[in-house]
């Protein structure tokens, strides 16, 4: 268990913990391995369950159980994390456009690399997309521009490159309106 304990800070330290949710005793994480997995640790108890294969007790529940004594984590008191977590995040990250961008972000990056479809990753555009258009940050554009350099070098010859492509731009365009009618 030592060299679980070991990989699972390691993993926490890479900055592979994505999210983790803290209700009542337990805790809900997704961290980003080899494939995204999804952790749930009852804290009193002990008992663990992971999505990789070994199921518990593995380096992504250690990695967990690391950002929560590190105290990054999220408490929350809504019962739907007990069915989907993402969901409760994705509350989180519609809120606060500050503890949403680096998850985006971080997320994002992972997909842009792992995933061969390139489904996850536009996905994520489209969400990073909305957070823009509820709140605009200069930074978080340009971010996402570069990411999305990085996606279309990759899947340069996907119909939705060229749609997301149109997104961000209209996006640009959008911002620009609103922020130019918002001076004085």
């Amino acid at each position: 268990m030592g060299d679980v304990k070991k990989k699972g800070k390691q993993y926490f330290k890479k900055g592979k913990v994505l999210w983790v949710l803290k209700y009542g005793d337990r805790l809900y994480g997704k961290v980003l391995g080899g494939y995204p997995y999804y952790v749930e640790v009852s804290i009193k108890g002990g008992k663990n369950r992971c999505t990789c294969p070994i199921g518990k007790d593995c380096k992504h529940v250690s990695a967990v159980l690391e950002a929560l004594k590190s105290g990054e984590y999220h408490e929350t008191l809504n019962p739907l994390v007990e069915l989907s977590p993402q969901a409760v995040v994705d509350e989180i990250i519609f809120g606060n456009l500050e503890i949403g961008k680096p998850i985006i972000l971080k997320e994002l990056i992972y997909y842009i690399n792992h995933d061969e479809s390139g489904s996850e990753a536009a996905r994520l555009f489209r969400k990073a997309f909305a957070l823009l258009k509820r709140e605009f940050s200069a930074e978080f554009y340009e971010s996402l521009q570069i990411q999305f350099e990085e996606f279309k070098r990759i899947f340069y010859d996907y119909g939705f490159t060229e749609e997301l492509e149109r997104e961000l731009e209209d996006l640009k365009k959008f911002t620009s309106n609103n922020l130019a009618s918002s001076s004085p």
